[in-house]
């Protein structure tokens, strides 16, 4: 059986998670939306491109956690996944818990992820609702919380943390007037960076409305 999300038809959706018991969990959700699973047992390719093309000949969308890489099951994470499904206009569900590291790890990737669940949220409306803010997003059809914007972007100090990682912190008065937020300095061209200092000002298109740091996402830099 398939249905009809955003116009687009969805028979199989492939299950992307290193944990057998977790996939089969996932599994359920799917068979109650009346569709079919299709488990990714991996190990994954070990080449992004091979990998999403795969999945891609196998089912209509996709449903994947971002710790892949345990026990050789991936060599990338879901976040790289996810988005690479994403630039491909396939539609993905990442789906995980989060808490700062990962975020910092996410961030990136972050623009290319409108759909990123709790494991304990999901279910057959959470991945339906899912999968249709990726395909209206690929028609530009963003939701308020995901639209970009051109904004103003405050650089409040570059520095190293104790993990030897480099973060910009910065302030986007547009979304927050007295929020800091985090950002791997990697997110911005280093031809940019490398020209940045504490209280630098440049621009970039950034979710405005965004309900929390978390899901902030950065592109097209410009200074």
């Amino acid at each position: 059986m398939a249905i009809t999300i955003a116009k687009r038809s969805i028979q199989k959706i492939s299950i992307i998670d290193d944990q057998a018991p977790v996939r089969e969990s996932y599994e359920l959700s799917v068979e109650d939306l009346g569709l079919e699973s299709v488990s990714e047992t991996g190990p994954l390719d070990e080449e992004l491109t091979n990998c999403v093309k795969a999945v891609i000949q196998r089912a209509d969308a996709a449903i994947c956690d971002y710790n892949l890489k345990v026990k050789a099951y991936s060599t990338f994470n879901g976040a790289e996944l996810a988005a690479e499904f994403y630039k491909m206009q396939f539609p993905a569900v990442l789906c995980t818990k989060w808490y700062p590291a990962v975020i910092d790890e996410m961030r990136q990737y972050r623009r290319f992820i409108p759909s990123l669940i709790d494991p304990a949220s999901l279910d057959p409306g959470t991945i339906k609702t899912g999968i249709e803010s990726c395909i209206r997003e690929f028609s530009g059809d963003y939701r308020p919380v995901r639209r970009p914007w051109r904004a103003l972007i405050r650089i409040e100090e570059i520095r190293q943390t104790d993990g030897g990682s480099e973060f910009a912190f910065v302030m986007i008065p547009a979304w927050s007037s007295n929020k800091v937020v985090k950002l791997p300095s990697t997110l911005i061209p280093p031809e940019i960076l490398k020209k940045l200092g504490g209280e630098s000002r440049l621009h970039a298109k950034v979710n405005l409305g965004a309900d929390n740091d978390e899901e902030l996402f950065f592109e097209d830099w410009e200074i």
